[in-house]
């Protein structure tokens, strides 16, 4: 195959056109509040112990690249490494409705480190990351999920990765995109769905990972390394793909540009949990505001949801990353606290008692309404005898049952107050809005550094 006839051309040239002023209104919007959703996950995630710790390991020296949560400057890659691990932290990284994965969240790290070492404009940088993720989302609908054994964070959304420090790297070149993600897509990284379940904490690098190598992957395209043409279609898909379906790669693409913009299909994560968990954890909100359900009234407590949540579910957490995994210790939290909170999830003894009042169980009934639903029902039985059941089946955030412009902006400006404050939050809030209508990088940077 050559170089013309391979998708890979055919994305980068969708991608090369891509230029933000000309982007409709609604996906600016899109892309602005996925951008100021994914330094907000960032940032709530930096005061986590693990990460400061390892942000701990990274040499002092005053770099180019900001790492979130912190005043210092570090090199880029440090910044693109550390940045994109805490995406995972909180387990709150936006979400695409027609593939599992997590672009934005993976794409914010990988265009901001570019465009501050190399001196690029705010536009230059949305543009790379709109570009990156149109690409992003058609190798996941292509791919037709990803194998049951292989996690989706760090997978398809890496080639987008690729594509948009292509685009940043070579002002835009189609030929240099197109070297990156057949690039990218032979260089194919997997990773092991079952370590966020069993807390494995080294699960913070597999977003990591993938933005770092494609980082490599665009430098050496620019540089004039060479991929096999057509790698995305004959060894990417086929491989990485439970269904691959090839022409998907180029769907939505017309004269050489994008007819339709897939970054509109991207969701927000209002939970701190796993998003199999949300049709539950939606469940129990509802339960605990019209009925005024508290610990203290609780004698049972019953949880239905699909197959494939149960089968990453853990019954038994052992800290908080197992536990955003786990219906019984989300469920509990909520009950506990009043509401699901990160803080909820840190005391897993001081849940215990409740959580051993939960039953959590794979009803087959609701497993037609996957994958575009994540259906969960929550029946309570209180101490007085009296039943109560909620049963939802379209979670809050996802494309069905669209997060609100208040719910977006709420959840940013709280994540961000978790290392800014109130004053600090609103400021780096008001930065990213402002980009792509003639605010700067430097703006933005000089508040998440403040």
């Amino acid at each position: 195959m050559t170089e013309s006839e391979s998708a890979a051309l055919t994305l980068a040239q969708a991608a090369a056109a891509t230029q933000w002023p000309s982007l409709p209104a609604d996906v600016q919007t899109m892309a602005l509040d996925l951008f100021a959703d994914s330094l907000a996950v960032v940032a709530g995630g930096a005061v986590h112990p693990v990460m400061q710790s390892l942000a701990s390991t990274v040499e002092a020296a005053d770099g180019p690249s900001t790492l979130i949560g912190e005043k210092r400057g570090v090199a880029m890659r440090d910044a693109i490494l550390l940045n994109a691990a805490t995406t995972t932290v909180l387990q709150r990284q936006d979400g695409y409705a027609h593939a599992k994965g997590h672009p934005a969240s993976q794409l914010v790290p990988v265009t901001l480190g570019l465009a501050e070492r190399h001196g690029k404009t705010a536009e230059q940088m949305l543009t790379a990351l709109v570009a990156g993720y149109e690409v992003a989302a058609r190798v996941g609908m292509a791919l037709g999920g990803v194998p049951s054994h292989l996690h989706d964070n760090g997978n398809w959304a890496a080639i987008g990765h690729a594509a948009a420090a292509a685009h940043l790297l070579s002002d835009g070149d189609a030929h240099v995109i197109a070297a990156a993600i057949d690039g990218a897509a032979s260089l194919a990284q997997s990773f092991d769905r079952f370590t966020t379940a069993g807390g494995a904490t080294m699960h913070h690098l597999y977003p990591a990972m993938a933005a770092t190598q494609a980082i490599a992957v665009a430098e050496g395209a620019v540089a004039g390394l060479t991929p096999l043409p057509g790698s995305l279609e004959r060894f990417y898909g086929p491989n990485l793909g439970s269904d691959f379906d090839a022409p998907l790669l180029m769907d939505g693409i017309e004269s050489g540009s994008w007819s339709r913009f897939e970054i509109l299909n991207g969701y927000f994560k209002l939970h701190p949990s796993c998003a199999h968990l949300h049709g539950v954890n939606d469940a129990v909100d509802a339960l605990i505001t019209e009925h005024g359900v508290t610990e203290e009234n609780i004698a049972s407590v019953d949880v239905a949801t699909f197959g494939e949540a149960m089968e990453i579910d853990t019954d038994t957490p052992a800290n908080d990353l197992a536990a955003r995994f786990s219906a019984k210790a989300t469920v509990a939290a909520a009950i506990r606290h009043g509401v699901l909170d990160d803080g909820g999830l840190l005391d897993l003894t001081a849940l215990q008692p409740l959580m051993d009042k939960i039953t959590a169980r794979h009803d087959p009934a609701l497993d037609k309404h996957t994958p575009a639903g994540r259906p969960g029902v929550v029946t309570i039985t209180l101490t007085s005898g009296q039943s109560t059941s909620k049963e939802v089946i379209y979670p809050r955030g996802t494309s069905q049952t669209l997060a609100t412009p208040d719910e977006r902006k709420d959840k940013a400006l709280t994540l961000l107050a978790r290392h800014y404050g109130e004053n600090g939050a609103t400021a780096v809030y008001n930065a990213v809005m402002t980009l792509g209508h003639g605010g700067t990088i430097a703006t933005l940077t000089n508040t998440l550094r403040t």
